[in-house]
Order: structure tokens, then C-alpha cells, then sequence
């Protein structure tokens, strides 16, 4: 009887010890464990959640360090300051006393992106402190001692962490166009101004060459009035150009052309002698060269502005009676603008 009450209570004082170090809050199998106190900025957008922020931690120790009821405390915060979004981790004992604080901040990184750099800086914290009891081998102590305080908080900046966004893909360029507008055409020599609509397409990429055909003409005429008589004079302009835009997609973007077309200059007089040197029409080959500036508006239409020199051969000479009425010269300026639009 005797030993069977010695056996019982070797037992029960087995089960106490067992107990206790089953129930210490502070530490499993060696490891530091720590409650999370976890809160973010109402105004913050796209911030993970405190589960998720405590996965991440476990994710990157391989183990759970968390217990609600763990003495050493853990606060996390995410705010937003004036023209940055900030975070803090800080550290307190099992009387709540202060014992370390990292802070974080960011101008362009979102707020799952820092505290992703939150939750390794904790992770290697956590780690740093279960190293000097995980390293100690264990000794007999010579003599009882009580229990060391807490270690003290080592701050350990947490690694850089480049976040390099994936390049967009560029943008499809279009290639094709098309141009509606007037403009004035002034030659050089005795001639009046030409008030002619114009029209352009054109065939390639915005950033590289194109190719545009133009057509000028079948406006009002121009009429020139001598004592012999009044010729209405008629004008049509096609060219054949290389085209360049740079700085494409742009607010401005310049431009330049260069290329050869045909014009065909009519006349038709009030009496029989009107136009007489040429019967009433000449047709001159011409080179062109032009210089301008698109402006954008909306969506792929832009306001197009340019100027234009031709220079043509034959010159055209126009007479009323026996008296000449005009004279274009072989040279010309041509400013005009259009609303252009890309598909």
C-alpha cells in the first residue's frame, strides 16, 4: 500500500512539471513567441489584412512565433502622413514597457509592398532574438540564479527591397491618317491668293516615315480684273510626300515633309482673248517641302498646323486682252492647317 502512494505522487509532481512547461508563454521548444497587436489607417487602400500580415512572418520563419496570450507584444501600424505613407513595429514587455521601435516609410511603394517589408524585418527580428538561448548549450548551473530579463531589442534595418515593375507593353501605333483643311497660297510674281481646301492621307507609323498624298483645289477661284476684261483663275495642287513626325504621342509634335506632285493652273476669262498664251490652263511638275507642328486634343484626333513651299515648272502667265492679269512666278508658300485624325 505504502508504494502504491509513492508511485501516485511521483506521478502527479511528473504532471505539474509537465504542465508548467507546457503552459510558459514565453517560449516553445526554444522558440520566441510574441502576441501581434496589429492595426491599420482607415484612409490606406490596398493594405493586407492583420491574418495575412502574420502569414507572411510565419512564412518567412517557417514556424508560428504568435500566441494571444504570449507576454512580449508586437504592434504593427500603417498610417498615412502628409505627402508619404508611413509604418512602425515596436516592441514591449510583459509590462508593457517599451522595448525597440522600427519605423517605415515610402513615397511611391503601395501598402502591400511595405508591409511586405514590414513582415521580413520582423521575421529576422523574432529570429534574432531566439538566437542567444537557441546557441547557449545547456550547463548545470553552479548555483540557482533568477531568470535573465528580457534581451533587449536589436533593430535590424530590413533589406532593400526593388520592386521593378514589369515593362508595359508600348502602345499600337496607328498607321493611317487623314487631314481636312484650308489654307492660303501665295506665289511669287503678280499673282493673287489662292484660298484652296485641302486633303490629306497618309500611310505609316507616326514615329517613323509615312507616306501622304495630297490634294489641294476645287475651291473658290481667284479673279483678277484688268480693262479688258475679269479672269477667274483655278487651282488644283497634288503631291506625293514622305512624311515624319517626331516626339509621336506627344502634347506637340513636329513634323516635317518633303516629296513632287502636278498642279494644273485654269483660267477663264469674260472676253475671247483670256488666258490666250495658254489656252486656258497649265500643267507644271513640282517639288515640296514642309515644316509644321500637330498638336494634340483628344483621343487620336490633333489640330495640324504647316507651312509649305513649292517650287513648279512652267511658271503660268495669265492675260486679259492684251494685257497680262497675273503671273505665277514658279516659286509659292502654302500655310495652312486641318484637324487631323489616326486610325
Amino acid at each position: 500500500m505504502e508504494a502504491t502512494r509513492l508511485r501516485l505522487r511521483a506521478c502527479a509532481a511528473a504532471l505539474a512539471v509537465v504542465g508548467l512547461l507546457c503552459t510558459s508563454p514565453a517560449r516553445a521548444n526554444g522558440e520566441l513567441l510574441v502576441s501581434l497587436d496589429y492595426q491599420i489607417d482607415p484612409g490606406l487602400t490596398g493594405c493586407p489584412s492583420g491574418a495575412d500580415f502574420r502569414k507572411a512572418v510565419v512564412r518567412q520563419l517557417g514556424h508560428d512565433p504568435f500566441r494571444d496570450n504570449a507576454p512580449r507584444r508586437m504592434l504593427v501600424r500603417l498610417y498615412s502622413g502628409a505627402q508619404r505613407m508611413a509604418g512602425r513595429v515596436e516592441w514591449r514587455d510583459a509590462n508593457d514597457q517599451w522595448e525597440g521601435e522600427r519605423t517605415f516609410s515610402t513615397r511611391t511603394e503601395s501598402c502591400a509592398e511595405m508591409a511586405r517589408a514590414m513582415a521580413l524585418a520582423t521575421a529576422i527580428q523574432i529570429d534574432l532574438l531566439a538566437l542567444p538561448e537557441q546557441a547557449a548549450p545547456e550547463k548545470p548551473a553552479p548555483e540557482a540564479k533568477p531568470p535573465a530579463a528580457n534581451p533587449p531589442v536589436v533593430v535590424v534595418p530590413p533589406p532593400v527591397v526593388v520592386v521593378t515593375p514589369a515593362p508595359a507593353p508600348p502602345p499600337k501605333e496607328p498607321r493611317f491618317a487623314v487631314s481636312v483643311g484650308v489654307g492660303a497660297l501665295q506665289d511669287f510674281g503678280d499673282a493673287p491668293v489662292f484660298v484652296l481646301p485641302r486633303l490629306a492621307i497618309s500611310v505609316g507609323r507616326p514615329s517613323a516615315l509615312a507616306v501622304r498624298l495630297t490634294m489641294d483645289g476645287l475651291g473658290p477661284e481667284a479673279d483678277v480684273t484688268r480693262t479688258a476684261g475679269v479672269a477667274e483663275l483655278h487651282r488644283f495642287v497634288m503631291t506625293l510626300e514622305l512624311l515624319r513626325f517626331f516626339r509621336a504621342g506627344r502634347l506637340i509634335q513636329p513634323l516635317v515633309a518633303a516629296g513632287l506632285g502636278w498642279q494644273d493652273a485654269r483660267a477663264q476669262g469674260s472676253s475671247a482673248d483670256a488666258a490666250r498664251d495658254h489656252e486656258g490652263q497649265v500643267v507644271s511638275g513640282l517639288l515640296t517641302a514642309s515644316g509644321g507642328l500637330a498638336f494634340s486634343l483628344v483621343g487620336r484626333f490633333s489640330l495640324i498646323v504647316e507651312l509649305q513651299a513649292l517650287l513648279y515648272w512652267p511658271s503660268v502667265n495669265v492675260e486679259v486682252g492684251s494685257a497680262q492679269a497675273a503671273h505665277l512666278d514658279g516659286a509659292a508658300f502654302f500655310a495652312h492647317g486641318g484637324v487631323l485624325a489616326r486610325f
